[in-house]
């Protein structure tokens, strides 16, 4: 190559170079004036609060702001007020859980950051451990400054949950209490903090405005009443046939519920009981297509004139406080949409909680039950309320707290009167239901099988005890034998599904067992007892006897055979 072109092609590339750098620096320059003309970037220049983390379902409304609160508040000032208001208490919640002030300088300041931090310090030092956690927050504004830069408001009917254990982990106490606060938060640095939290008295929140419920149920004294008329309990606890447990809802069929309520009509009796998984209705956020559906089986046992109890919170066993508030926005789904639906007979809130204190501790589990029973009265007013114990002696539990004292029984029948009478003299003023109760037909060559025979005679015995006691009814689990039993109901082993599978007083194939015909009222049920030398005709006894004889056969050969040999 030349050297002329080479100098060519070198002073070519220099000028694209400078081409290049003089249009980036005037591009540059004009960025930069522009960037000054119109400011910082709203969010960075405000310190705006990030949003409140979406798992975090703790609920906040605003009743109406005094009538002078000194100058309107912008919806903008009132959303950063609350999202701040609501990280404060979380981060006093994880103050406690860690043991020491954390974080609580970004949202507290003087007085409320001192008093906050002391109280964490001084658990810590008296060798406590403390969960804590709030569930809703009610605010009225009563100022907001001329300047924009204080609120103060209250904090109506807080309702608040404190675990106390020892260092070793043991609880020392569980309780759901509630209180007002009075507020005020000074606009700090672009952000603002909680200056003054001081607690007084609740002021409890009204109930929800909701129309008279005529046909609802009611309780009085020891009884029930519909319409003014006493109202006995004959009932079943109810899946469909082929989709028990967590198929029910998903593979809802109307047509079957139909069915099905008209021969549960047939048996002669007035009452089903259902129950509503969390997760599978969507916990926090309910799914409005479940929604429906629940809404949808109670008007077609409304048209076939019956009850309905419906039990909440199935398959939930996590009473962890950083889950209540989870908890009560699932209930507030629930309980308002239906709060005068004249099918439902009452809300059982939990079935067989006490199954739960090994995990979670029989005080925790105690301390949410009773949150939300105040929860369920205020959103349902007219309906009745009730927590379906796994057996009498826990059912004293909350006795004074519900409406209904429920429990579930199936030990021997023999057990049973000294039993009721115990939990009646603990329990003198309140309905008593038998919420479960039954008998498996299950007979396999596993032990501890029984026969449709022995399962009458254990309906007819147990409900002639009933018709001798104030109870107010009983529903017999289950209205039919499955084909499919989940692991999560019962485990995986024969022996645990097989009892499990044939509860019902009706078989898979549609076929009444003989305890079917004992429900109705006034059922004759002199059912005679089964012979003693029945039992040894199941094959469990059977296999045991077979196998003897294979034993003692197989020895004497052995020892005929040794003997000719010798």
């Amino acid at each position: 190559m030349r050297k002329t072109h080479l100098k060519l092609i070198i002073w070519a590339l220099l000028a694209i170079l400078a081409t290049a750098g003089f249009w980036a620096s005037v591009s540059g320059i004009a960025n930069l004036l522009a960037y000054f003309q119109r400011g910082a970037e709203p969010a960075s220049a405000l310190n705006i609060v990030p949003n409140v983390p979406p798992d975090l379902h703790v609920a906040l409304s605003w009743d109406a702001d005094d009538t002078d609160i000194g100058r309107p508040i912008e919806a903008f000032t009132r959303s950063q007020v609350e999202a701040t208001y609501l990280r404060a208490w979380l981060q006093w919640n994880l103050s406690y859980m860690k043991g020491e002030p954390h974080g609580l300088t970004t949202y507290f300041t003087g007085p409320a950051r001192n008093e906050i931090s002391a109280a964490v310090r001084r658990a810590t030092a008296d060798g406590l451990r403390i969960a804590q956690t709030n569930t809703a927050h009610r605010l009225q504004l009563h100022f907001y400054s001329a300047d924009g830069t204080v609120v103060a408001f209250t904090d109506h009917d807080v309702p608040i949950a404190q675990v106390i254990r020892a260092q070793s982990g043991t609880i020392l106490s569980a309780d759901a209490t509630r209180a007002d606060y009075d507020v005020v938060m000074l606009l700090e640095d672009g952000e603002w903090r909680i200056r003054h939290l001081v607690r007084k008295a609740a002021t409890p929140s009204p109930a929800l405005q909701v129309p008279p419920c005529p046909t609802c149920v009611t309780a009085s004294g020891t009884g029930l009443e519909l319409e003014g008329v006493p109202f006995y309990v004959k009932g079943i606890n109810y899946y469909a046939q082929a989709t028990p447990w967590d198929t029910f809802w998903p593979q809802y069929n109307p047509a079957v519920i139909d069915r099905d309520l008209s021969r549960i009509k047939g048996l002669g009796l007035n009452t089903i009981r259902i129950f509503v998984p969390y997760e599978q209705f969507g916990g926090p956020r309910v799914d409005p297509v479940m929604l429906d559906r629940l809404g949808d089986l109670l008007d077609r046992a409304q048209a076939q004139d019956v009850k309905v109890i419906v039990t909440l919170f199935d398959f939930r066993a996590d009473y962890g406080l950083l889950e209540w508030a989870a908890a009560d926005r699932h209930l507030e789904a629930i309980l308002p949409r239906f709060a005068t639906h004249p099918a439902i007979l009452m809300w059982d809130l939990k079935n067989e909680p006490d199954l739960d204190d090994k995990v979670s501790g029989a005080p925790i589990v105690d301390a949410w039950l009773a949150h939300t029973v105040t929860l369920a009265r205020r959103l349902a007013p007219h309906h009745l309320v009730t927590i379906g114990w796994s057996n009498p002696t826990a059912a004293r539990r909350l006795a004074d707290q519900v409406d209904i004292v429920q429990f579930h029984y199936y030990a021997p029948v023999v057990e049973f009167a000294p039993a009721y009478a115990a939990l009646r003299t603990e329990v003198p003023d309140r309905p008593v239901l038998l919420g479960e109760f039954g008998l498996p037909t299950w007979n396999s060559i596993f032990p501890h099988g029984h026969t449709e025979a022995e399962q009458a005679v254990y309906y007819a015995d147990l409900l002639t005890a009933m018709r001798g006691i104030d109870a107010v009814g009983t529903l017999a689990w289950t209205l039919y034998d499955f084909t499919h039993i989940p692991a999560t109901v019962a485990g995986n082993w024969p022996w645990q599904t097989g009892p499990q599978a044939h509860m019902g007083v009706i078989k898979a194939d549609g076929r009444e067992k003989p305890a079917a015909a004992l429900l109705a009222p006034g059922a004759v049920l002199d059912v005679p007892p089964v012979p003693g030398w029945a039992r040894w005709l199941k094959p469990f006894w059977l296999l045991v006897a077979g196998g003897i004889i294979a034993v003692t056969a197989g020895g004497v050969w052995w020892l005929r055979r040794r003997r000719g040999a010798a």
